[in-house]
């Protein structure tokens, strides 16, 4: 599929965090938001944006794997969404760490700054480390289905929106020249 050019009145490059759940939601026909998380991807995989940065978190397909194989009980879709990722989209969208890597020495420190990080902004333990995520790695948009669980950080960090995908693609309209 050819790739659709922009032309966007972007001053900086806009960091942009895909939360598990929006990607999962894009893959399983039945999933609730199916159709507004596969119009989000399709956008993001089909649209050449030079001054935006997709990024998700490495433990991200741990969590994909988890869920996909208990909704789809499918080990084939399962691994083919994984590859998905690592392969086909891995020029789209980057896995990160959820530290920084020279801090990242042990699993304890790991374990410490994620405890640190579900206190701060109050976080359910899976989105902990998404938070972290896009915490550290200085988001402008985190994308997820669940605001809620987002929206201590959202207080918190002065920069950055937590959207859902149909928001952030009303965002890109404004951008859009």
């Amino acid at each position: 599929m050819p790739r659709k050019k922009r032309n966007r009145k972007i001053e900086k490059r806009i960091n942009i965090y895909i939360d598990s759940d929006v990607i999962v939601a894009s893959e399983i026909e039945d999933e609730r938001n199916h159709d507004e998380s596969k119009k989000f991807m399709d956008y993001i995989l089909e649209t050449e944006n030079p001054d935006t940065n997709f990024i998700t978190s490495v433990f991200t397909f741990l969590e994909l794997a988890s869920a996909m194989i208990r909704r789809t009980n499918d080990e084939n879709k399962t691994y083919s969404l994984l590859y998905k990722i690592r392969n086909s989209w891995k020029y789209k969208i980057r896995p990160v760490a959820p530290m920084q890597p020279k801090k990242l020495t042990s699993l304890t420190r790991l374990v410490d700054s994620l405890v640190d990080t579900a206190i701060k902004f109050h976080t359910p333990s899976g989105d902990t480390v998404h938070a972290q995520t896009a915490a550290w790695h200085e988001i402008d948009y985190l994308v997820t289905w669940n605001k809620r669980d987002f929206s201590h950080m959202e207080k918190q960090i002065e920069n950055i929106k937590v959207l859902t995908p149909t928001e952030l693609l009303e965002e890109f309209k404004k951008l859009i020249v």
